[in-house]
């Protein structure tokens, strides 16, 4: 079994804020990633196949940081020192877990299959004391602040898997942190990322506990099939999908296809497939010369007519009429009145 101190992962560089772990050849492959993006604020993401036994040791000389758990795929527990039994992190489901004053913790990675794992570190003490210094006793429960830190700090003693999530699986691979460098513009980007992340996990917590936890009748083994699909769409966007198709590919019936990309989306899967393919006309569009022809053929669209008429539909105006917008905006006249 190998086993990583979460404390220890960092550079000897002062100046340093990404520091890569790669697993001993001996216990699989892959990589631990460790960004430091602010006073109190850490993610950790890992990647990799073990084939014997992960320990990731916690903040155990720290017991303020509190911890927000995202495993897309793989077998991922955790563990205070006291408890009996391994806590499973739920694939698909937002995790959270504090930390026991008595007890250290750890998280267990099971060997086997792929590991995909986000896990953002806050130390309540730096990054939420700004927050909490401005609620007096009286206000902190009846605010929204207020409810919210007195929840995560009865999460010291067990972990809290919230409802299964696929938009946050979309989110966080959108991301990319695997592939940033260690400089200031890309870290103040990924910082921003992040802590819209953060964002979302606070306000999906808050939900469940005060408003209303959603249900779903789709098994983890659906909803996987769902994020692969979604994946597989994106990853080959110029493909022809149809419904029979994408049925095959994921193995499960129209039914369910659709319910769980109403689930993940919001929509339908033709929805889904149009949307993507307009987005990326659009960028296409603003970043590059492609003429409307090329554009159509690039975001695998079969009929020209039908991607104008669509195009309409979302953006307001014909394709033609939006590219020569983009070169009205970048003409040197426009530029020198920026200046």
């Amino acid at each position: 079994m190998e086993t990583i101190e979460l404390s220890q992962l960092r550079s000897k560089e002062k100046t340093s804020h990404i520091f890569d772990h790669r697993l001993n050849i001996d216990h699989g492959k892959g990589i631990v990633r460790f960004l430091k993006l602010d006073l109190g604020f850490r993610v950790v993401v890992i990647d990799c196949v073990p084939t014997n036994n992960l320990k990731l040791n916690l903040y155990n000389t720290n017991k303020k940081f509190i911890y927000f758990l995202y495993c897309t795929e793989g077998l991922v527990y955790h563990k205070f020192a006291n408890d009996v039994k391994l806590s499973r992190v739920d694939e698909l489901s937002l995790s959270i877990v504090g930390s026991n004053k008595n007890h250290d913790a750890f998280l267990m990675l099971k060997p086997g299959r792929d590991i995909k794992l986000h896990l953002l570190c806050m130390d309540r003490s730096v990054f939420f004391k700004e927050y909490i210094s401005k609620l007096n006793i009286e206000n902190r429960e009846v605010s929204k602040t207020g409810e919210l830190f007195k929840a995560l700090d009865n999460l010291n003693d067990y972990v809290y898997n919230c409802a299964k999530n696929l938009k946050f699986a979309e989110a966080l691979r959108s991301i990319l942190p695997l592939e940033a460098s260690d400089n200031f513009l890309e870290l103040l980007d990924l910082k921003s990322i992040y802590l819209h992340i953060l964002s979302l996990y606070l306000n999906e917590f808050y939900r469940e506990l005060y408003v209303e936890r959603p249900l779903s009748d789709l098994s983890t083994y659906e909803l996987q099939q769902i994020r692969k699909c979604s994946e597989f769409i994106i990853d080959h966007l110029d493909n022809q999908h149809s419904i029979k198709l994408l049925c095959q590919y994921s193995g499960l019936s129209p039914a369910k296809l659709q319910e769980g990309f109403k689930s993940m989306h919001g929509t339908t899967v033709s929805d889904f497939i149009r949307n993507l393919r307009l987005d990326k006309a659009e960028n296409l569009f603003l970043n590059t010369d492609y003429n409307v022809s090329e554009v159509v053929y690039m975001v695998g669209i079969v009929s020209r007519s039908y991607f104008c008429k669509i195009f309409k539909q979302k953006f307001g105006v014909t394709p033609n009429q939006f590219r020569k917008n983009i070169k009205k905006k970048k003409s040197p006249k426009n530029l020198k009145a920026l200046a």
